[in-house]
């Protein structure tokens, strides 16, 4: 008689898909630590031209100034997501859905108070251009 040994899925070591978000997210982190220090121009992502990388970009370099505690940004391909990269994908969430008060909650959580409105605009550049 042969007997069938059954593998969690947890313990394999198969590609998991992440959100388009936390994956760009990612690779833009990746990208920041091994880049030289530049400052992020404010009106480059006010162009319609902006892409979601630059987006994430710039994300990636001012979240940890935003944030009240440094955030954990996964390389990419890591099968689990951090808490902050949770938490970004439900604000992200609320801010698309236009659920305010549930985005005001999240924000103001985690971020410093004075950077509440750039998180929105960055985070809310970054998934208008991921997903539409």
């Amino acid at each position: 008689m042969t007997q069938t040994v059954r593998v969690p899925a947890e313990t394999l070591d198969l590609p998991v898909r992440q959100p388009a978000l936390i994956s760009i997210l990612r690779l833009a982190a990746l990208q920041c630590r091994t880049a030289p220090r530049a400052s992020v121009t404010g009106c480059a992502l006010l162009d319609p031209a902006a892409t979601a990388a630059d987006h994430a970009a710039a994300l990636a370099l001012c979240l940890p100034q935003m944030l009240l505690r440094r955030p954990v940004v996964h390389r990419p391909g890591t099968r689990r997501r951090s808490f902050d990269e949770d938490w970004l994908v439900a604000l992200a969430r609320a801010l698309a859905s236009g659920d305010r008060a549930s985005a005001r909650f999240l924000a103001r959580r985690r971020a410093r108070p004075e950077a509440v409105p750039y998180l929105a605009l960055l985070l809310g550049g970054l998934t208008e251009r991921l997903y539409d």
